[in-house]
């Protein structure tokens, strides 16, 4: 029996899986963090209910004081040994993304013939001979004597990002190229084959190139969230919620930090079901931080998945999230003033002049309007003077700032409709192609929903929803989040075998082996693995699969399947008390 634990904790450990010590109804108590722009919100959850709850102010270049501070707002009495895991949600990496505070990036392609690439990146990319064919075969080498500015590490610039058509058959050509490129200099190389499995070139090259742009803003961030837990004794496993409601293990997230993108909307997503607030029918949440205001689509109780990846600005990536976008409308916005009206955002002028700012942001609008109370109403009043146009009162001048946010928020509700109508969205268990999606409720959370999501609803005209404790459920939603585990299976029909990486097992093929068959292997492997990890079990999705046939000698001989598979992500439960008022 000892032998079999210790078996268990081995390949839990080679799979980064957190072994949840769970009682009779799935319960331990989890701690939650979320850091946010404005806000960084702690969540205990035991037995079921919200034991603590804290909200402070994050504290810009030094985001570690603020993290400390909710810890010790949320763990005041509370036995640090008996938490099982910690889970963080950030909108750090959103809002660098949001705000186009990230660090420069060499990107080098390898096209390969018959493919133009223009305007397809962020940046302009460095156009590298090689490539491989479809069927996995290097048909050309990189000639690095014939780019001789290839390896003149560009100044100021430390990281790389490296993608090639049909990599992910073999990445070979990446490998050899990024070696070079570190040769030359370059701290960091982030390879497109590594992030993703599936084909699409673009996708892949446009999350190894985010994944290379906020990297030293994610791996700041790591560090400061590893200092705030080892300050206060805390030992246990800490996860990075990702885009899609899974979770992903700090150290792995390090060396893949694209997939810290977009958890601060994950987490607001998974928070509202934790809350008992997901919607019938279709419907549109907001959460409303500091920074940015994320939007995600729900149908049905359940939040809309993007079926290829997710979209940063125009670019679309391989990230897997749910089908949501993120603008930069916050309580904290900018307002700057234009010859007619105001423009508001995407910047971020920080605390409002009602809480000692020194200019008016969104917020002091929205106390002008009487649309939210803290503060010194009177200074929001006083800064939103300042900013009036000729014969414009404050009220006025509050409304028109307003109108300027629900304008930027409505027009990315817009395009995300016509997302929908466009491409196939599908729910976390049915695929929902050329349905139209007509919302019929609006659902808020965070500091900034109130004032600003009615106001929204009143121009909609739809019925708005804020939940109880919609204030924190971002952290609310990090720490009930369901801990998932991947894997995946490598098969060739040819040589007739199989092989999970995770497992260290090669298989003989069963008979009439296809990706159905493939899929149902891995599925009953990961439930097998989940049972004995002792953590909740769950229905199980396809995160990718490849599939091409072979050909040897001018014949077909079979077939080379790839499959990743997940343990769905969501909550472990849902808030069944409060053992404090929200």
């Amino acid at each position: 029996m000892i032998y079999y634990l210790r078996r268990q904790v081995f390949f839990a450990r080679a799979l980064n899986i957190t072994l949840l010590q769970f009682n009779g109804r799935g319960e331990v108590m989890l701690l939650g963090i979320d850091v946010g722009g404005t806000f960084t919100d702690a969540v205990l959850v035991d037995n079921g209910a919200v034991y603590a709850q804290a909200k402070h102010p994050t504290t810009h270049g030094e985001v570690l004081r603020g993290i400390l501070d909710a810890l010790d707002a949320v763990l005041d009495g509370a036995d640090v040994t008996q938490i099982e895991r910690v889970v963080i949600s950030s909108t750090i990496v959103t809002n660098a993304l949001t705000e186009g505070k990230t660090q420069p990036v060499f990107l080098a392609v390898m096209t390969g013939p018959g493919m133009n690439v223009k305007g397809c990146f962020p940046v302009e990319p460095y156009l590298v001979s090689g490539y491989v064919d479809h069927r996995g075969k290097i048909a050309a080498r990189t000639e690095f004597n014939k780019h001789y500015g290839l390896l003149d590490r560009q100044s100021g610039v430390t990281v790389a990002a490296v993608s090639g058509k049909f990599a992910v058959r073999n990445p070979e050509n990446e490998y050899v190229l990024a070696h070079e490129l570190k040769k030359s200099g370059y701290k960091k190389v982030f390879l497109g084959s590594e992030l993703s499995g599936e084909l699409n070139f673009i996708r892949r090259t446009n999350s190894a190139y985010f994944a290379a742009a906020v990297d030293k803003t994610f791996e700041a961030f790591g560090k400061q969230v590893e200092w705030a837990l080892k300050e206060r004794n805390i030992t246990a496993p800490v996860q990075i919620l990702k885009a899609d409601g899974g979770t992903l293990p700090l150290e792995a997230a390090l060396k893949q930090p694209v997939e810290a993108v977009f958890t601060g909307p994950a987490a607001s997503v998974l928070g509202i079901e934790a809350l008992g607030a997901a919607p019938e029918g279709k419907c549109i949440s907001l959460d409303v931080g500091g920074t940015t205001t994320d939007i995600a689509f729900w149908d049905n109780g359940e939040p809309l998945l993007a079926k290829k990846g997710a979209m940063i600005g125009k670019y679309p990536t391989a990230v897997r999230s749910f089908h949501m976008r993120s603008v930069g409308i916050g309580g904290d916005s900018a307002i700057t003033k234009l010859p007619q009206g105001f423009k508001v955002g995407p910047e971020r002028a920080g605390r409002a002049a009602a809480l000692g700012g020194a200019a008016a942001t969104l917020a002091d609008a929205l106390i002008v309007l009487g649309l939210a109370s803290f503060g010194d109403a009177g200074a929001s009043f006083k800064a939103l003077s300042a900013l009036c146009h000729e014969g414009e009162s404050p009220e006025m001048a509050a409304q028109a700032v307003l109108d300027a946010a629900l304008d930027v928020i409505e027009n990315a509700i817009k395009d995300m409709l016509h997302e929908w109508s466009i491409q196939p969205v599908y729910t976390v268990s049915d695929v929902l192609s050329g349905s139209d999606f007509i919302p019929q409720q609006l659902v808020g959370v965070g500091g900034g929903a109130p004032g600003l999501i009615h106001a929204l609803g009143r121009r909609m005209g739809l019925p708005v929803v804020i939940p109880p404790g919609g204030m924190v459920a971002n952290a609310i939603g990090a720490a009930l989040a369901r801990p998932t585990v991947a894997a995946s299976l490598r098969a060739d029909t040819t040589e007739g075998y199989y092989l999970i990486p995770e497992s260290g097992k090669r298989e003989r093929l069963p008979k009439r082996f296809n990706m159905q068959a493939a899929e149902e292997i891995l599925s009953a492997w990961l439930h097998e693995k989940a049972g004995g990890w002792q953590m909740e079990s769950s229905d199980t999705e396809v995160i990718s699969r490849e599939y091409f046939r072979t050909v040897h000698g001018y014949y077909d001989t079979g077939e080379i399947i790839y499959l990743r598979m997940q343990l769905k992500p969501g909550i472990l439960y849902k808030i069944t008390g409060r053992e404090v008022a929200f």
